[in-house]
C-alpha cells in the first residue's frame, strides 16, 4: 500500500513540476509577420513575448503539392498545397531581408546563432573545412552566453549577398523597424533583442485563413468534407507553429497542448 501511495505522489509531483527545462534560458521574442491571427492563443506560450506588424500583408503563391498531414492524421492519404509568400506593406524593412527564422542575439544586439532544435544550434553561417556548418547543443551554447557572459565578435564589414537574417552574424538587424504587441504597445525591434545576455528572436507567418480551433471541434454537426477541411486547416496551422512549440518545450519544459 505504501508503495502505491509513493508512486502516486511521485507522479503527481512530476505533473506539477512539468517537463525538464534548460538550465540557462534566453529571452524569447516572437514576431508574426502581419496581423495577429484571431485563433492564435498567446497564453499557450507563457515564456514568449509576441509582436506583430499589422501594416504588412502577404500573398501566398502555390509552390508545390505535398502529402497532407491533416488527412494523414485521419488515416486518409491525400495532398495539400505548399506556398511561397510575398510580403507587401509597411514597414518594408521587415521583409527586405528574409528574417523568418529563429536567431540568437547577444547582449549587444548582434546575431550570434541559429536555433534549429535543442540539439542543433548553428554557431556561424560560414562553412568549416568539411564544407558544413558547425553545430552545438543548446545547453553548451546558452552556458557560454548566459553564465560566462560571452558576446559575439562584431563583424568588420557587411555580409556579401545576404539572403537571411543569420547572414548578418556579428551584426545587428540590417534595418530597424517598429513592431506592436496585442495590447497596442510599440517597440523597435532592435530594442527587443538588445540588453539581455541571450535573446532568441523567432519570426514567422501564420495566415489569417488558418483556424487553430475548427479542427478540434466535433464533426457531429458538420458535413464530411467540411470536417476534413477544418482538420486539414488546423493541422496545417499547428505544423506552422511546430518550431515555436519546440522552443517552449525544449527550453522551458512546457508542452504545448492543442
Amino acid at each position: 500500500m505504501k508503495k502505491v501511495v509513493f508512486i502516486s505522489v511521485a507522479m503527481l509531483m512530476v505533473s506539477l513540476l512539468g517537463f525538464s527545462q534548460a538550465k540557462y534560458q534566453p529571452k524569447v521574442v516572437v514576431l508574426f509577420m502581419g496581423e495577429k491571427n484571431p485563433t492564435f492563443d498567446e497564453s499557450k506560450f507563457p515564456d514568449c513575448e509576441f509582436y506583430y506588424t499589422p501594416g504588412i500583408t502577404a500573398e501566398e503563391k502555390k509552390a508545390k503539392t505535398v502529402a497532407s498531414a491533416g488527412l494523414g492524421a485521419l488515416g486518409i492519404k491525400g495532398t495539400e498545397r505548399d506556398y511561397d509568400i510575398d510580403f507587401s506593406g509597411t514597414p518594408e524593412e521587415a521583409y527586405a531581408t528574409n528574417i523568418c527564422e529563429a536567431v540568437f542575439f547577444d547582449k549587444n544586439g548582434n546575431v550570434s546563432g541559429l536555433f534549429r532544435s535543442a540539439k542543433n544550434v548553428c554557431t556561424s553561417p560560414k562553412k568549416n573545412l568539411k564544407g558544413s556548418m558547425d553545430f552545438v547543443n543548446y545547453d553548451s551554447f546558452s552556458k557560454d552566453y548566459i553564465k560566462k557572459e560571452k558576446t559575439t565578435k562584431a563583424a568588420k564589414k557587411a555580409p556579401k549577398k545576404p539572403k537571411h537574417l543569420f547572414d548578418y552574424y556579428g551584426s545587428g538587424f540590417p534595418a530597424d523597424f517598429e513592431v506592436v504587441n496585442a495590447n497596442g504597445e510599440k517597440a523597435m525591434v532592435s530594442e527587443l533583442v538588445t540588453g539581455n545576455p541571450l535573446t532568441l528572436f523567432y519570426c514567422l507567418y501564420l495566415s489569417p485563413g488558418i483556424d487553430l480551433a475548427a479542427g478540434m471541434e466535433s464533426g457531429n454537426e458538420k458535413k464530411g468534407t467540411d470536417y476534413i477541411n477544418d482538420n486539414i486547416n488546423t493541422v496545417k496551422g499547428i505544423k506552422k507553429l511546430s518550431l515555436l512549440s519546440d522552443i517552449e518545450y525544449d527550453i522551458f519544459g512546457n508542452k504545448v497542448v492543442w
